[in-house]
């Protein structure tokens, strides 16, 4: 196995599930697709995302104190690739791709119609970690369509394809026939 220091500008660690935070502020709706992103925490509800300073989201989330997570099939993996290739200062992006959100019930923050999961967060910390910031939310509710996941609350993968990202804007999802249940085994 090769052996390099640190950690080098790669796809090693990918393929992620990608998520979508939603912002509003001053009237202004903006959406970024996400890789960098985890649950840290079940008891508070936190959930965790990374984002560069450079981004017109970065700044959103700071002056609102809130963000949405959310969750979509790999069916719209086109829309989350637009998304990520244009700027929010400069073009409203879901009205160009003609995606629908409502506003979350318990923040001002988009719930995107198209997501079968969204966590609405609260801003509680950020740190600023090398080259990105890692947002923290406290979880105030989350939307999740009940017919995509089973009793164990677990995504039905055998209907469901959820958006992987591989890295240099290739996406892929699961195979449904590689699920291996070993509590039944």
């Amino acid at each position: 196995m090769k052996v390099v220091e640190g950690m080098p500008k790669t796809y090693y660690h990918y393929p992620r599930i990608v998520a979508v935070a939603g912002v509003i502020f001053d009237k202004k709706v903006n959406v970024i697709p996400l890789v960098w992103h985890t649950g840290l925490s079940f008891s508070p509800p936190l959930y965790g995302i990374s984002i560069s300073p450079k981004r017109y989201s970065y700044e959103l989330i700071l002056k609102s104190g809130e963000f949405s997570v959310n969750f979509l099939e790999f069916k719209y993996h086109k829309i989350v690739e637009k998304w990520g290739s244009v700027t929010g200062k400069e073009v409203d992006k879901l009205t160009q791709t003609q995606v629908s959100f409502k506003k979350g019930i318990k923040t001002d923050t988009p719930v995107l119609n198209i997501a079968y999961v969204v966590h609405e967060c609260e801003l509680i910390e950020h740190y600023s970690l090398g080259d990105h910031t890692l947002f923290v939310g406290l979880v105030k509710a989350t939307h999740y369509r009940e017919d995509y996941f089973d009793e164990k609350t677990m995504l039905k993968v055998e209907e469901i394809r959820p958006l992987l990202y591989l890295g240099k804007h290739v996406y892929i999802t699961v195979n449904p026939e590689t699920k291996s249940d070993l509590d039944k085994a």
